[in-house]
């Protein structure tokens, strides 16, 4: 009888919610069908560029009298006020005038032809990098710019305002990893990031605060446009790096397209080897009844192989109707050896010594399937995008344990994860009023299987299933009133989380989440400077390893295990951002509520074993800012971008509130010098202080890289010789400190290497596939 109660509670809470979702709809709708008296639309040239100062007039349809006018603003939109039908003529420098007759209301896009008169030989050179308020978007130029000649779109992010390049990873300022798109379909791995030539990008917009149309768990999203490629038939563009630190790695890859008419083919192969060590000591103390001290330190190689390829095809019906299909797959061997030294004393009194050997093997085989359909009926855009993923881990690990004071331990465990991804997304897009109006829906289903087994005593077996199911609904209005640009967002996300134990179902670790994600955003202009403001609500669910209740054997006295009763983390941003000419200022506030963050308790009732798992912290701010600078002296060609980050946040250690809330400060500091010959020197320094995130205390660690880049033959061929990390200062140190327990850890990192790549295209055309993915979260959670 309970069980039927609270069932019939879910449902009615359930429909409860739907109804609040369509009466928020159905307002939305209502607000925004009034009558409209301005016509509206964007010049673009020929290859869909927004024009520039382009001349609009509104003349009588009757005897071509002139009524009123007005000028394409930088993104080419204009808006004039008028109480009835008229006949538009845009004319601009360079292109030839266009009549159209026009109807209050947003026309669309007006497309300029250019003028057939010679105006001699034209010379373009590089400039700055031109970075503007775009809609919900900091849009940076590349085209023509310094940043073209970068080498990849991966040395091209760290150099975009408001994006971190750590390593090989790309987070922004504030927000953490984005999501990539680049030509609207969402990035795959991070290897696409380096498989596309800096030279071949138009544009990157980067979303701070994502609305209604991306996924509540999106924080920050990256797009990435290329240039148009010219030319049909057979395309091959090749990448071959090799490179060396304290050892010799390479790289191979091949991208093939062929193209004719509507139809197009394209695949890719890639093969990577690489190699990494690193080298970690760690003291960690305990402060209970007696005070136990462990100092740890470890040597650790890491071999890994990546073979990877896509095979795809996009058929181009007419301008209003296209399709596609891709396939991709990777597979990647790795292996990782630690040797470590453990000392283990109590109250300063040596009681053991450990030595440790441990293998661990992992295969990692991914399989994606991904779908799409763009058409155009009317006035609508429909957007159709479907994904089907499966990927397999095989983990196994061999440890070889001696003690001075206690048995040897030699021993192995098998990890085997299996996963499983369903997913399908369709938006529905029109002009509306001013503006437009996108609605859509999103569901994805996941199953994921987690076993785990040890022969020994003292680790757990475990067998877990997560079956997850998720559906979304999401309408976003954007409006456009004379220079003022608006955007409101309401997104509903349900979620039904079941957790299984070897085959049980666990109700205290199964969830229903019904969440609503509101957005909005204004843009507006100060004079020369234009300003942007947001607002947008978030969640981040737990990764699926961090749900599991696996226990890792790290040595006897340090443990890791994921922990199912994780809650998702929710975030309110408040957004500030300014833009004039060569500078733009950026500043966020956050309201966290459930943070993950990990946390040393102890294992059992044993105090000398510490657990690492990840736990749910309480609520906290946080304030981030940034201000970057892009000008040009001739040939020098600087940004410096300076960025800060603090949190408000304490914790409780050995029973007192520890506060941690000193910023950490972030310097970029990149230099392009035009050298004769056209080949570009890039000298590029970065350092990040001391501060605390999260509960911890960071210290502060900077590097210098540097790069010599050379095209050939008209751009056919093209060099790129890199240093990383020069002097070897990339090394991190950090301090944990969790309920009665302090860990100090340092890493000595193998982050300097010299390498060298060369380019090679001919007839390099890029796939015209528009796919945009769907399930983008769920993917990034296996």
């Amino acid at each position: 009888m309970k069980t039927c109660i609270a069932a019939a509670r879910r449902k009615l809470i359930s429909r409860e919610t739907l109804n609040r979702i369509t009466l928020l709809c159905a307002l939305l709708g209502l607000a925004v069908c009034s009558e409209a008296q301005d016509i509206a639309g964007t010049v673009t040239d020929n290859q869909q560029r927004p024009v520039e100062f382009a001349t609009i007039v509104l003349l009588d349809a009757k005897d071509s009298t002139y009524i009123t006018g007005a000028i394409t603003d930088i993104d080419g939109r204009f808006a004039i006020k008028a109480e009835q039908p008229g006949l538009l003529k845009v004319s601009c420098l360079g292109y030839g005038d266009t009549y159209v007759d026009a109807a209050p209301g947003n026309i669309g896009t007006i497309r300029l032809t250019p003028s057939s008169v010679a105006l001699g030989e034209v010379v373009v050179s590089a400039t700055r990098p031109r970075t503007k308020i775009k809609d919900d978007a900091l849009v940076t130029t590349i085209e023509n710019s310094a940043l073209a000649h970068a080498g990849t779109a991966n040395d091209v992010l760290g150099r975009v305002p408001g994006v971190i390049k750590n390593g090989e990873s790309i987070e922004v300022l504030g927000k953490g990893t984005p999501l990539i798109y680049i030509n609207g379909r969402q990035m795959r791995n991070a290897s696409e990031l380096d498989q596309l030539s800096s030279e071949t990008i138009k544009d990157i917009e980067v979303v701070t605060s994502p609305g209604a149309r991306y996924d509540a768990s999106v924080n920050a999203v990256i797009r990435i446009k290329t240039l148009k490629p010219a030319g049909e038939g057979f395309g091959l563009e090749s990448r071959t790096m090799a490179g060396a630190a304290h050892y010799v790695y390479g790289l191979e890859e091949v991208n093939v397209n062929y193209r004719n008419g509507g139809f197009d083919l394209f695949g890719m192969l890639e093969y990577d080897n690489n190699r990494d060590r690193q080298n970690n000591t760690m003291a960690q103390n305990t402060y209970a009844s007696s005070t136990i001290q462990q100092s740890t330190a470890t040597r650790r190689f890491n071999s890994s192989q990546m073979y990877a390829g896509r095979l795809g095809m996009n058929y181009t019906f007419n301008e209003h109707h296209s399709a596609g299909l891709i396939y991709d797959f990777s597979f990647r061997p790795t292996e990782t050896r630690n040797g470590s030294y453990t000392s283990m004393s109590v109250n300063e009194i040596l009681e053991n010594e450990l030595n440790n050997a441990d293998t661990t093997d992992v295969y990692n085989r991914q399989h994606l399937l991904s779908g799409y359909y763009n058409g155009k009926f009317g006035k609508w855009q429909l957007d159709i995008n479907t994904d089907a993923m499966w990927s397999n881990q095989d983990k196994y690990q061999q440890v070889n344990e001696t003690a001075t004071n206690a048995d040897n331990r030699m021993f192995a465990t098998d990890n085997r994860v299996d996963s499983r991804l369903y997913a399908a997304k369709a938006s529905l897009s029109r002009p509306l009023w001013n503006g437009s109006l996108t609605v859509g829906t999103e569901w994805s289903f996941v199953r994921r299987t987690d076993i785990y087994a040890s022969q020994e005593s003292f680790i757990d077996n475990s067998n877990t299933k997560i079956h997850e199911d998720n559906g979304a609904g999401f309408a976003e209005l954007s409006q456009r009133f004379g220079k003022v640009t608006a955007m409101i967002g309401l997104r509903y996300e349900h979620m039904d989380s079941r957790y299984y134990d070897n085959g049980k179902k666990m109700s205290e670790q199964s969830r229903i989440y019904n969440n609503i994600f509101p957005s909005a955003m204004v843009s507006f202009p100060l004079s020369n400077v234009r300003v942007r403001l947001n607002y947008a609500r978030k969640i981040s669910r737990p990764a699926f390893s961090q749900l599991n209740s696996n226990v890792q054997y790290i040595n006897r006295y340090t443990y890791q295990s994921g922990n199912p009763y994780l809650k998702p983390v929710y975030r309110d941003y408040v957004s500030l951002l300014a833009n004039y000419r060569w500078l733009t200022v950026m500043l966020d506030y956050a309201h966290v509520s459930d943070y993950i963050m990990s946390v040393y308790t102890q294992y059992g009732n044993n105090p000398e074993i510490a657990l690492l798992q990840k736990q749910n912290a309480k609520s906290y701010n946080e304030l981030t800012g940034m201000i970057n600078a892009a000008t040009v002296f001739g040939i020098y060609h600087p940004v410096l971008m300076a960025g800060i980050r603090a949190q408000f946040f304490d914790i409780k250690f050995c029973g007192q509130t520890v506060k941690l809330n000193n910023p950490i400060g972030i310097i970029r500091f990149n230099n392009a010098i035009n050298l004769p010959l056209d080949a570009w020197l890039n000298i590029d320094f970065s350092w990040r202080t001391e501060g605390n995130a999260e509960n911890m205390y960071l210290e502060d660690t900077w590097q210098c890289d540097l790069g010599l880049y050379k095209s050939f033959c008209k751009d056919r061929w093209n060099v790129k010789l890199q240093c990383n990390d020069l002097f070897s200062t990339a090394n991190s140190g950090m301090v944990l400190r969790s309920d009665v327990r302090e860990i100090r850890m340092k890493k000595k990192l193998d982050t300097r290497n010299i390498s060298v790549t060369v380019r090679y295209k001919f007839n390099a055309t890029k796939s015209k596939y528009k796919g945009t993915g769907a399930g983008k979260d769920q993917k990034s959670r296996l």
